[in-house]
């Protein structure tokens, strides 16, 4: 639940928002002693002084970047179809996804990520897109808020993602060949793990901005995984309205 995004919601509102707390917080003062200050809408947290700075508390807001998966992947001879459904409170609202993997101690643990690929109401035929390009990180930055974005290019270079079709990363022991499933792109990105990308070195994905509405609110693509060296994969959200 999130304070509502109103200008009439009540104290009572706030302090439901803590009932996990023992004890619960039951006036204004102990609200704010108890808040997270991450979950403060910044339109509206002002000064901490007054109940209107909760407006939104816990909510969905511009700005935000939610983790919604995260998973030390192992090895697999097949692709894999994620699908992540989405929070009602994302509807309305406009998003990036975010792809942070962390590699694992070897070269042979290549992650790549192939379609079609369906994120909220926009599906992406890589095969074909032409759009507003996906953008890589192309150094280890650990921080999402630190990275230096790029439009994702065609090749093979080490600590970045890479776009690449018709057949598996270079690289010998990782990486499945395309297409993903019958009649599925042939393109795809791929994080390349060859020295210097590993061990636990940081590799950043994000899409274009999308839209969800009520009709698709979900992240639903292919991924393959397979080498002996795999890493941590983390899924995110960026609120961009």
């Amino acid at each position: 639940m999130a304070v509502p995004d109103t200008n009439t919601f009540s104290l009572q509102d706030v302090v439901d928002e803590f009932d996990k707390l023992n004890p619960q917080p039951d006036d204004l003062v102990d609200c704010f002693a108890s808040a997270s200050a991450s979950a403060f809408d910044p339109a509206y947290e002002g000064s901490k002084d007054r109940l209107s700075n909760f407006r939104n508390y816990n909510g969905v807001f511009a700005g935000q970047v939610v983790t919604i998966f995260g998973q030390s992947l192992s090895s697999s001879s097949s692709w894999t179809n994620q699908v992540l459904a989405l929070d009602n409170a994302y509807i309305g609202h406009d998003v990036k996804f975010i792809w942070h993997y962390i590699s694992g101690t070897g070269f042979r643990g290549d992650l790549q990520v192939g379609g079609n690929a369906t994120l909220g109401t926009t599906t992406f035929d890589f095969d074909t897109y032409s759009g507003t390009a996906w953008q890589t990180s192309r150094s280890d930055t650990a921080s999402y808020s630190s990275v230096t974005w790029f439009d994702i290019a065609t090749g093979t270079t080490a600590l970045r993602w890479n776009k690449r079709a018709n057949s598996a990363p270079p690289s010998g022991g990782t990486g499945l060949s395309p297409p993903p499933y019958t009649g599925g792109d042939s393109t795809y990105y791929y994080a390349e793990t060859s020295s210097p990308g590993y061990s636990n070195k940081n590799f950043w994905l994000r899409s274009p901005t999308v839209s969800i509405t009520s009709g698709n609110q979900s992240l639903d693509y292919w991924r393959g995984n397979l080498g002996s060296n795999m890493g941590f994969l983390y899924i995110a959200v960026e609120v961009m309205t």
